[in-house]
């Protein structure tokens, strides 16, 4: 089965009221605002309600999709793979970003993996996207962990609540390292914090690469098969990319909008989001199925394959036909949102750099938009 194969039948979406249940792996934060934008300006116009549903555990998000009480759930990579191996049929059909939104920060003035040998390492606890990225940047370089307690010879993986409860045990030297959304670097980066007195200097170890699928949107392929879901779903790829679309194009609006959204979240945090995301392909607005060279979907399926063989998830490649008729990953209904939505053309912007042009020009075809012209871009990155 070609990858991005599947086709839907003849079906034309004509707006009427219906209610699409959705849901996502942990509370309401930064990645998700813009799909809240998504649902009350877009697809409320088009007479589809949207229910989300936040899961205070990555893995029963996909539990919510597979029993039935989910049309669509945002779910761990992880947790599709693992799903597939043991028999469920369900279908990735969208991602909101290149590589996903997590990364390693590390205190003390760790700078190497080596230097976590006998610390311990905060992350969501098993089956979450953090513990899989935690073990496979851990296998990679070669060092031993273990999820059982603090051991000198090997980096302790302890299941930790959210970002918050995470950064704490950083700052506190309860962990010396924690595995949690991009964000975050906002938190630990004033000089205020990044200190000896917060178990300082902060450095990131480690980002999600974005040649693999971290989380994405999945649907179970019975609810798939019925033609006027097919098109619903299409609305909803199209309204989550136009809502970062959006977002990208107009910050100020969607710094009040996610303040709104978020109101114990610190200001700060929101303003370096909306900066920090469209430059690190966290809004993302082409989608990750209809890419172009290392960022094929051959590759990323390929990519993800590898990914899970690592971390124990699967002990040979999944074939994309053990998810019958639609595929473990199906980039059609994307690329049917992607022709609706039309080309976006990248404003230029004080975040925009080099990396982020040149992304644009290896990756995306030409048809689905470009990087911003006339602009001159720096060379910066946010430090790690």
């Amino acid at each position: 089965m070609a990858l991005a194969a599947t086709s839907a039948k003849s079906a034309v979406y004509t707006p009427q009221t219906i209610t699409l249940r959705v849901g996502y792996p942990d509370s309401l934060d930064e990645s998700d605002v813009s799909d809240l934008y998504a649902y009350s300006h877009i697809l409320a116009q088009e007479g589809i309600n949207v229910i989300p549903t936040y899961y205070d555990a990555p893995p029963l998000s996909y539990k919510g999709l597979v029993s039935g009480q989910q049309d669509i759930a945002l779910v761990s990579a992880t947790s599709e793979w693992e799903g597939v191996a043991q028999g469920e049929q369900t279908t990735v059909v969208a991602c909101y970003a290149i590589g996903g939104t997590f990364l390693m920060i590390a205190g003390q003035n760790i700078t190497k993996p080596q230097q976590l040998i006998g610390k311990a390492v905060d992350d969501f606890g098993p089956a979450s996207e953090t513990r899989a990225l935690d073990q496979y940047w851990l296998n990679i370089s070669g060092v031993p962990y273990n999820s059982v307690g603090p051991n000198p010879n090997s980096v302790y993986l302890r299941a930790s609540g959210g970002n918050i409860a995470r950064v704490h045990d950083l700052e506190t030297n309860v962990v010396q390292a924690i595995t949690v959304d991009d964000f975050i670097l906002s938190d630990l980066s004033s000089p205020s914090v990044n200190n000896t007195a917060y178990n300082g200097p902060f450095h990131v170890l480690f980002y999600t690469p974005i040649n693999v699928l971290s989380v994405c949107y999945a649907v179970r392929d019975d609810w798939l098969s019925n033609p006027h879901n097919q098109q619903v779903l299409i609305k909803f790829i199209e309204a989550i990319y136009e809502a970062q679309r959006y977002f990208i194009l107009h910050p100020n609006f969607a710094i009040k909008y996610e303040e709104q959204q978020l109101p114990l979240t610190p200001p700060s945090e929101i303003q370096y989001v909306m900066y920090f995301y469209p430059q690190h392909m966290t809004y993302w607005p082409y989608g990750n199925f209809n890419l172009l060279g290392p960022l094929s979907i051959q590759n990323i399926f390929e990519n993800t394959n590898k990914f899970m063989i690592i971390n124990g998830v699967i002990s040979q490649p999944l074939s994309n036909s053990s998810v019958k008729p639609y595929g473990v990953i199906n980039g059609y209904f994307e690329l049917q949102a992607l022709k609706a939505l039309g080309p976006f053309n990248y404003p230029c912007q004080p975040w925009v750099n080099q990396q982020l042009i040149m992304a644009i020009q290896e990756y995306v075809p030409r048809e689905f938009g470009s990087p911003p012209t006339n602009c001159h871009p720096t060379n910066t990155t946010f430090s790690s």
